[in-house]
């Protein structure tokens, strides 16, 4: 009996693919990570980050783990292992550890704050009594994003910490009604925190351990100072014009709940295991892992907020579960999109607000990488803003040594234009501070500890005003004598 002859090509067809084709996708897996590495390695050139650790995930197994750099005083070398602080990925753990106790039926998350913490106010204690831990957990409580910053990185040490913040908020008006807005605010995960420590009688940091780091296997994590060096972690590097200089910013426990979690690449991934669903299943009931990943409010074009995890283009094949974090020493990314089953993580020890914007760049060009694109250009690490406010210190320098040779020199000048430019600049420089933080909406230590350069630059433009000032008005009082 004879084979047909397109039996015997299928046949062959299947031996070679057989053969053949698991060469072929370690090849283009390869070519992939290849590819990576020059992408992030440029990144790092680029933005002078002295470490930094990546890892990349699908179908549950690590793709792709590099670390590069040192850390610390010591300049330890990075690893995998190595914790970093985590910033605002820090709310997605919160969140979970309120879903947890919502499973338990501890709370629930129409609560009112109050109900679980009677001694919680703020300055309308008519609008304290209406906020919900839903308020909370959405950021839409009515606290804003200036609120939030007033409060945090304090470097304190305290275990009371987190409880002595939130009372700090009793003078505290609200921006908006409970539940009117959403407005992102470190506030709304403090007193989250101490709802926590509340219901548990637990430190936060206690909690965390037993609750999210132990059963999801996150090793090196940790939610307080002293368990966060005992377990390996080293402050990072602030950016002056660029370059890395050793962080003068300490470990803040009153930060934990929204931004001082510590944490490595391999304990992220465990969190991103558990959003793929492909492990951890009795971690949270379907209900509360529902509501968690529900797009709760919306904070964008197609960007969303759920339960302390961001959330853009829900349902759609572009679907990404995301969260980025920042501290003064260190910045960090955090996705994973259902469709693909990518998920990765960058953590890097190195921050300035300036240059946040390129580690968002290089995790859409490790995306683009991985969904077979073009990497996104990264944009250049040049400190404009800085050397712009140099420029202009400057040009006050210079004016200072004309207004000298003005002063010593016995020609008679107009009394009331100096009156005028003394008067006008002494005003400036008074206000050019107050100036700076209402076009930031930042707090002044939030911008010293974030944009160090910026802030003491700042300082200096002002004296100079200040001073100039007072010889401009010494120059028309010299006419008087």
């Amino acid at each position: 009996m004879r084979i047909p002859t397109v039996v015997i090509k299928m046949s062959l067809t299947l031996l070679c693919c057989t053969i053949f084709l698991p060469t072929i996708l370690v090849s283009a897996n390869q070519d992939i990570k290849n590819e990576l590495d020059t992408y992030i390695e440029s990144y790092l050139e680029e933005y002078q980050v002295p470490g930094a650790s990546i890892a990349i995930i699908q179908n549950n197994k690590v793709f792709y783990s590099k670390s590069w750099g040192v850390t610390g005083e010591l300049e330890k070398q990075v690893t995998t292992k190595t914790p970093f602080t985590i910033g605002s990925i820090s709310k997605s753990f919160t969140g979970l550890a309120i879903m947890r106790l919502v499973d338990e039926g501890i709370i629930k998350l129409g609560d009112p704050v109050q109900k679980h913490m009677p001694w919680f106010t703020i300055k309308d204690t008519e609008e304290a009594a209406q906020i919900t831990i839903k308020h909370l957990l959405t950021q839409s409580s009515g606290f804003s994003t200036y609120t939030g910053l007033s409060i945090s990185d304090k470097e304190s040490t305290d275990i009371e910490a987190i409880k002595n913040n939130v009372t700090s908020l009793s003078n505290v008006n609200l921006t908006a009604l409970p539940g009117e807005k959403h407005q992102y605010s470190n506030a709304n995960f403090l007193i989250l925190g101490a709802l926590i420590e509340e219901v548990t009688n637990q430190t936060y940091a206690e909690y965390m351990e037993q609750n999210i780091f132990i059963p999801l296997r996150m090793q090196n994590a940790a939610a307080d100072y002293e368990s966060a060096y005992e377990k390996g972690y080293l402050s990072g590097y602030q950016s002056w014009f660029s370059i890395p200089r050793k962080s003068a910013v300490t470990y803040d426990n009153g930060g934990a709940p929204y931004g001082y979690i510590t944490a490595s690449v391999e304990d992220i991934v465990q969190f991103i295991k558990l959003l793929s669903r492909k492990d951890f299943e009795n971690f949270l009931s379907e209900d509360s892992f529902n509501h968690y990943l529900t797009p709760h409010i919306q904070t964008g074009e197609n960007r969303y907020y759920g339960l302390g995890i961001r959330i853009s283009h829900p349902n759609s094949s572009n679907t990404m579960f995301w969260h980025s974090g920042s501290t003064p020493d260190s910045h960090a990314e955090m996705f994973y999109m259902p469709k693909t089953d990518w998920g990765g993580v960058i953590l890097t020890n190195k921050n300035n607000h300036l240059e946040e914007e390129g580690l968002y760049y290089l995790k859409m060009g490790i995306i683009n990488i991985l969904n077979g694109d073009e990497p996104v250009d990264l944009p250049e690490n040049t400190p404009s803003i800085q050397f712009i406010v140099f420029g202009f210190i400057c040009l006050l320098f210079g004016l200072f040594i004309y207004l000298l040779l003005r002063l010593k020199s016995k020609k008679i000048y107009k009394r009331e234009l100096w009156t005028f430019i003394g008067i006008l600049g002494l005003i400036l420089s008074i206000f050019l501070t107050p100036l700076f933080i209402y076009f930031v909406q930042a707090p002044w230590h939030t911008i010293q500890m974030f944009s160090p350069d910026l802030a003491i630059l700042t300082v200096i433009a002002s004296t100079f005003l200040a001073v100039n000032s007072l010889l401009a008005i010494k120059i028309s009082l010299k006419k008087m004598m």
